[in-house]
C-alpha cells in the first residue's frame, strides 16, 4: 500500500504542490485514495504473502512434521481457506460501499483543489488557466519565482470568447502569493485583439487591432476562485455508484441508446424523400402512376437537370457526414457503457481473484520450499504482473467492443484459475512445480512399464499344432519365440504353449525374466506408443476440419452477411471449443510420437519438433500424414 500510495502522490503531485495545502488536506486527498487502491493491492499482498508463509512453512519442515502426524496440505491450509473466503466477500462489500464513497470525496476534492490559490500554479512550459486568463511562461526564475520569460496570454472577453492575446519578452509577478489579485507587469510585448463589428460587411474584413507596449500592467481578481470549498461534492460520475446503481444506470443508458438508434434511423429514412403512404389516404399516390413516369430526369429541362444532380450529391455527401459523425458518437456511447458494466464486473472479479491467486499463492509456496522476501517474492511479482497485464489487455479489448465486458473483467481470473487447480493438484501430491516434461498431463504412462502379470494366455488345440515344430527348436530359439513372438507373427497361445515347453526342459518363468526373455518390453512400449499415437492423430484431424472450416468462414460471414450477435457467439464458442480439442489431441499425438521414439532408443531431432509443431498447427493435414506415414516406418523396421 505504502507503494502505491507513493505512486499516487507522484500522478497527482502537480496538483497539490504549489497550491498552499496544509498537510491534513493531503493526507485526506491520500485518505480518500487509499480505498481506490484496494482491487489493485490486495491481489498481490495475498499472494505474496501466501507464498511466503507457506513457503516457510515448507523450508522449515513443517509440512513433513505435519504429515507424519497425518494431518495432510489440504487440512492445514483448511481455516486460511475459510479466512480468504471471508475476505473476499468483504472485498466485494468493500468496493461496493467504501470505494464508491472514495470515489465521491476524492474526485470532488481533486475538482476544488485545481481551482486553490491558482497565482501560484503558473507551470513551466504549459498553459494554465487562471481567472479569465490563459498563461503559458517559458521559464520562471528569481528569488520566489516572480521573474517570468518568454509569457503568452490568452484572454477571454466578455462573451467568454477568445479575442485578445498577448505576447511579450519577459514579465514579473508583483502581488503577495496570498492576494486575491494577481498583478503582472509585462515588458516589451505586443497586444492583439480581434475587433468584434455588427455590420456584416465589417465581419468580412476581420478586423484586427496591434498594439506595442514597453510595459503592461495587469490585474486579475482572483477573488471569486479563491472562495473554494474543499468540502464541496457537486460533482458525480458512475464510478461513485454501487452495484444496484450501476445496473440501474447500464440499463437506462442502454435503453436511451437503443432509442437514439431507432430515432436516428428513422429521421434518416424521413429525410430521404421516401414517403409511405396508407393505403387509405385520400392523397395517395399509386406506385404503378410513379413507375409510369419512368425516368423524372426525362421531365427537367438539361439545366433543371444538372441542378438536380447536384443538390442530390450535396445531400448525399451530406448524410455520409452525419453518418460518420453519428457512427463516431455511438462508439462514444457504447464505450462509456462498457466501461459501466467493466466497473460493475469488476466488484465481483476482484473478490473472486483474491481466493483464486491465494490458491495459486500457497501451493506454490510449499512447492518451491522458499520462505521470506527472496525468491518468493519474485516468484510473486511475476505471476501478479501476468495477471495484472491480462487483465488491462481484457479491459482495453472491452472498451473498444472487441470482447463482451464480462469477459474483459473475468479474463485474468479465468487463466488463473487453472493454474491454480494445477498447483493445488501438485501440492497436495507432494509434486515438484513442473515435470521434466509436459507429457504426464496429456497422456498416461505405457503399460508396458508395468509388471506383467504371471497370467498365460490359454492354449487352444489350433495352438497344439505347433508342438511339433517348437520341439525342434533349441532352449535359445525357443526364448527368442517367447520373447519376440510377435515379430514372428505368433500367437499368445503359441507363446504359452513356448514357455510351456521351456518349463518341461527345466527353464522356469522366473528363469526366463531373470533373463530378460520373457517379453520384449521394448517393442511392446513401441507397439502401444504406435496405437495410441493412430488413435489420437485421428481424433486432432477429425476436430482439425471444423476448426479451419470455422476460421475461414466466420470471418466471410461475419463481412457479407448481417448475422445476430447470438449467432455469431455461438459459432464462436463452438470453434473455440473444437479448437481447444484440436489442440488437445494435437498435443497428445505428439507425446505418443515422441514416445515412439523413446521406445525404439531414437531421440526425436530438433528439426523434427520444429516441423511438427509449425506444420502441425495451421497445416496439420500435412503434418498428419507426414508422421503417419513416419511412424509405419518405424514400426516396420522394428519388425
Amino acid at each position: 500500500m505504502f507503494i502505491f500510495i507513493l505512486q499516487t502522490v507522484w500522478l497527482f503531485i502537480g496538483e497539490l504542490a504549489g497550491k498552499g495545502l496544509d498537510a491534513g488536506i493531503i493526507f485526506k486527498f491520500l485518505l480518500y485514495t487509499a480505498p481506490k487502491l484496494i482491487p489493485l493491492v490486495l491481489p498481490l499482498s495475498i499472494l505474496v504473502s501466501s507464498i511466503m508463509t507457506f513457503g516457510r512453512f515448507a523450508e522449515s519442515y513443517e509440512f513433513a512434521a505435519m504429515k507424519s502426524t497425518g494431518i495432510s496440505l489440504q487440512r492445514a491450509m483448511r481455516s486460511l481457506v475459510v479466512f480468504i473466503f471471508l475476505l473476499g466477500v468483504a472485498t466485494f462489500f468493500f468496493s461496493n460501499s467504501v470505494i464508491p464513497w472514495s470515489e465521491f470525496k476524492q474526485y470532488n476534492l481533486r475538482k476544488n483543489l485545481a481551482k486553490k490559490k491558482p497565482a501560484l500554479a503558473i507551470g513551466e512550459g504549459v498553459f494554465n488557466d487562471i481567472g479569465n486568463i490563459n498563461i503559458k511562461v517559458d521559464k520562471k526564475y528569481g528569488e520566489n519565482d516572480q521573474l517570468l520569460d518568454k509569457v503568452i496570454i490568452h484572454q477571454k472577453a466578455r462573451d467568454k470568447k477568445n479575442r485578445i492575446v498577448m505576447k511579450s519578452k519577459n514579465g514579473e509577478l508583483k502581488s503577495s502569493p496570498d492576494s486575491d489579485i494577481l498583478q503582472m507587469v509585462l515588458f516589451d510585448g505586443n497586444r492583439y485583439e480581434d475587433v468584434k463589428s455588427t455590420d456584416p460587411k465589417e465581419m468580412l474584413r476581420m478586423q484586427h487591432a496591434k498594439v506595442s507596449f514597453e510595459k503592461y500592467i495587469m490585474n486579475v481578481d482572483l477573488r471569486d476562485i479563491n472562495k473554494v470549498d474543499l468540502n464541496s461534492t457537486e460533482h458525480n460520475t458512475y464510478k461513485m455508484y454501487n452495484v444496484k446503481q450501476l445496473n440501474d444506470t447500464i440499463k437506462g443508458s442502454e435503453l436511451k441508446y437503443d432509442q437514439e438508434k431507432v430515432s436516428f434511423g428513422d429521421n434518416m429514412y424521413k429525410r430521404t424523400g421516401i414517403v409511405i403512404i396508407e393505403k387509405d389516404s385520400v392523397n395517395a399516390v399509386h406506385k404503378d402512376s410513379v413507375a409510369s413516369l419512368g425516368n423524372p430526369l426525362n421531365i427537367l429541362t438539361l439545366k433543371n437537370r444538372k441542378r438536380a444532380l447536384d443538390i442530390s450529391i450535396t445531400n448525399i455527401k451530406g448524410r455520409r457526414t452525419t453518418l460518420e459523425n453519428t457512427d463516431n458518437r455511438f462508439k462514444r456511447i457504447e464505450k462509456k457503457i462498457n466501461h459501466q458494466k467493466i466497473y460493475m464486473h469488476d466488484k465481483f472479479a476482484v473478490a473472486i481473484a483474491c481466493i483464486i491467486l491465494f490458491f495459486v499463492g500457497a501451493p506454490l509456496g510449499a512447492i518451491i520450499r522458499k520462505g521470506g522476501i527472496g525468491l518468493p517474492m519474485v516468484v510473486a511479482i511475476c505471476l501478479f504482473l501476468v495477471y495484472h497485464f491480462i487483465g488491462i489487455f481484457g479491459k482495453n479489448s472491452a472498451e473498444d467492443g472487441s470482447i463482451p465486458p464480462w469477459l474483459g473483467t473475468w479474463l485474468s481470473t479465468m487463466i488463473m484459475l487453472p493454474l491454480s487447480i494445477y498447483f493445488t493438484r501438485r501440492a497436495t501430491s507432494d509434486q515438484g512445480l513442473f515435470s521434466f516434461s509436459l507429457k504426464g498431463f496429456f497422456v498416461k504412462p505405457l503399460d508396458a512399464d508395468d509388471e506383467t502379470t504371471d497370467e498365460l494366455a490359454p492354449i487352444t488345440d489350433v495352438d497344439r499344432q505347433s508342438t511339433d515344430k517348437f520341439n525342434a527348436l533349441s532352449d535359445t530359439q525357443l526364448m527368442d519365440v517367447v520373447k519376440n513372438y510377435r515379430q514372428y507373427d505368433y500367437s499368445d497361445g503359441e507363446r504359452s504353449l513356448a514357455i510351456e515347453l521351456l518349463g518341461d526342459r527345466g527353464i522356469t518363468e522366473e528363469r526366463l525374466k531373470v533373463l530378460g526373455s520373457f517379453e520384449n518390453k521394448q517393442y511392446n512400449r513401441a507397439q502401444e506408443a504406435y496405437e495410441r499415437f493412430v488413435k489420437n492423430s485421428k481424433k486432432a484431424i477429425i476436430y482439425y476440419i471444423p476448426t479451419l472450416i470455422i476460421s475461414i468462414i466466420l470471418p466471410v460471414l461475419n463481412n457479407n452477411v448481417e448475422m445476430s450477435v447470438w449467432l455469431a457467439l455461438s459459432i464462436l464458442i463452438v470453434g473455440i471449443v473444437v479448437s481447444l480439442l484440436y489442440l488437445y489431441y494435437l498435443i497428445k499425438s505428439f507425446f505418443n510420437y515422441q514416445s515412439l521414439y523413446e521406445a525404439l532408443d531414437k531421440k526425436l531431432d530438433f528439426g523434427g519438433i520444429l516441423a511438427f509443431l509449425l506444420l502441425g498447427m495451421p497445416l496439420y493435414f500435412v503434418a498428419y500424414f507426414y508422421t503417419l506415414r513416419n511412424a509405419k516406418d518405424k514400426i516396420k523396421q522394428l519388425n
